[in-house]
């Protein structure tokens, strides 16, 4: 007995492994076409109301989905290049400022661990050279990633029109490698992830606009420079569980620093968001997200790193809404339900949090 059990770890074990690493090697195709599968289900109901409402050919519905995700990018991307470029003019004409700043720190550097500035000075000589490389190499590496990411954009959208165009086929497809007496719960299981799919996305849009306006109201009230860069690139970084909303408030309190605002304002800022990055955790991720997609914070960060280590920057976004359809599809399996119930997050105690009775006040206003 222990050793058909061992047996079956083993199988279990080389599996999960083999899955990896067809998701490693296959990484120029997987990723893109993983990104169209999220996009598809986010888009599919303004394809579907089309369709409904206006009784527009499927073809013109997906056609206008692809273009509204293409538009919405877009504008996106330009925004965040733009913003980009105004800082890097910001820091050129300001480079006696900065300057200014480098010496005050090479000053509390030689008072507090008794570097003179002619040390320093030798010692950023001896360095400038390997400084040059390394960013002529990171630039060249910058610049190859934007065109990639440029063409990768494109692959998706060539996949995401082809995905909406046949998506009826996909669904019938599954059907007919299913059995007779497993079709309706094969056919539930599908609906269940396309809606949790769908509700998570459209519940990060929400989570991220609301977190950008806060963020704005807040920068602009301390007069906080290029703050639609850091609003813009804050809100979209959250995306990344733990890591995303770490830079979201740690960006804005350097430019605090560097920019020449008092300590007391810094260290006030600093603290506010803090409160903020409090409010998009702790409250608005349960209300608008919901307990539908919750899972054990310990398989966020599994799943955060595994993407990391698999997919780069890709799998540290999509990994967690993977973890999530994966779970959908144990709780749904007979032998897999332990896997789903260990993946998944339980209350301790009977009774009710506030966060969870403000949750289902919100969900009974809004039906």
């Amino acid at each position: 007995m222990k050793i058909k059990q061992i047996n079956r770890i083993n199988s279990v074990l080389i599996f999960v492994l083999l899955i990896l690493g067809s998701m490693y090697i296959g990484a120029s195709f997987l990723i893109p076409f993983t990104f169209a599968i999220f996009l598809a289900t986010l888009i599919l109901p303004v394809t579907n109301f089309l369709e409904q409402k206006f009784k527009i050919a499927r073809i013109t519905s997906s056609f206008i989905g692809t273009l509204i995700i293409f538009i919405g990018a877009g504008l996106i991307f330009y925004l965040l290049i733009h913003q980009i470029g105004v800082l890097l003019n910001d820091l050129v004409d300001r480079r006696n400022q900065i300057l200014l700043f480098v010496q005050v720190i090479q000053e509390n550097l030689a008072t507090a661990f008794d570097i003179s500035l002619d040390q320093q000075k030798k010692m950023a000589q001896d360095n400038l050279l390997s400084g040059i490389n390394f960013l002529q190499s990171y630039l060249t590496n910058i610049l190859s990633n934007i065109i990639g990411i440029i063409l990768n954009f494109l692959l998706i959208l060539i996949y995401l029109f082809l995905l909406l165009l046949n998506r009826g086929k996909f669904t019938d497809f599954m059907m007919m490698y299913t059995a007779d007496e497993k079709k309706k719960e094969t056919a539930e299981i599908l609906e269940e992830t396309e809606k949790v799919a769908n509700y998570y996305l459209w519940g990060r849009i929400k989570v991220m606009t609301i977190l950008a306006i806060m963020y704005l109201i807040l920068f602009s009230a301390y007069g906080l420079e290029h703050m639609v860069l850091l609003v813009v690139f804050g809100a979209i970084i959250t995306i990344i569980p733990y890591i995303g909303p770490f830079f979201s408030g740690f960006l804005p309190v350097v430019f605090m620093i560097i920019f020449d605002h008092s300590y007391m304002e810094v260290i006030s800022f600093a603290v506010i968001i803090l409160i903020v990055q409090l409010i998009e955790s702790y409250v608005l991720e349960p209300l608008i997200i919901g307990s539908e997609v919750k899972q054990n914070p310990l398989f966020i960060i599994i799943g955060v790193l595994l993407g990391g280590m698999v997919w780069g920057m890709a799998g540290l976004i999509l990994f967690v809404p993977l973890f999530s359809i994966l779970k959908i599809i144990f709780d749904n399996t007979q032998e897999l339900k332990p896997v789903g119930f260990l993946m998944g997050y339980e209350s301790s105690g009977e009774k009710e949090g506030i966060i969870e009775k403000i949750q289902k006040k919100f969900k009974k206003n809004i039906d």
